[in-house]
């Protein structure tokens, strides 16, 4: 018996770049991911790796970032949000903190939920001013809404806090192409 679609999958899937599947959102798990092998040419062995499941919760923070790293990895955008807002209430060390928040705006970022993946690299840069990678992961939510101008600023404000990241420089070069 084949197992249906879960509402974070679907929730993912509408949130993403499948808003074309239609009526397809409602076959099954194993046909749906064939169906997404096919149309995006990838093999059986390219399947992700499964995320940690059926674990209980978290026992601290660390663990649900570690969680969530790997469902990340695994491309369950979804899922790792939910770990990452685990580890943002278990946390109260600014240094970490500032890290679940990056790693929850770059899963927001692979849902296309632009506006969220912003307000958690806003929050990246409030708690740290001068960490690079706040700026890059605001200044990518800030070209995924088009906001041309602001990602600019951003990637410019991050370059100022690392003047040799190769990834900061490159996001700032392609962005002033858009403008």
């Amino acid at each position: 018996k084949k197992s249906s679609i879960s509402f974070s999958l679907i929730n993912m899937a509408t949130k993403t770049a499948f808003d074309d599947l239609g009526p397809e959102a409602n076959k099954t798990v194993d046909e749906f991911m064939e169906s997404a092998a096919h149309n995006f040419n990838l093999s059986p062995s390219a399947t992700p790796p499964k995320a940690p499941a059926d674990m209980g919760p978290p026992k601290d923070a660390h663990e649900a970032k570690e969680r969530g790293n790997a469902c990340y990895k695994a491309r369950q955008y979804a899922e790792a949000v939910g770990y990452y807002e685990q580890a943002i209430k278990m946390c109260d060390d600014t240094e970490q903190l500032k890290i679940y928040y990056s790693n929850r705006s770059a899963a927001y970022f692979g849902l296309k939920m632009f506006i969220e993946s912003r307000s958690d690299a806003i929050k990246c840069t409030e708690l740290d001013s001068m960490w690079a990678k706040g700026w890059y992961r605001k200044g990518l939510a800030e070209e995924g809404l088009e906001k041309y101008h602001d990602a600019e600023e951003s990637f410019r404000m991050g370059v100022d806090c690392a003047p040799r990241d190769e990834a900061l420089q490159r996001a700032l070069q392609e962005v002033k192409m858009m403008l």
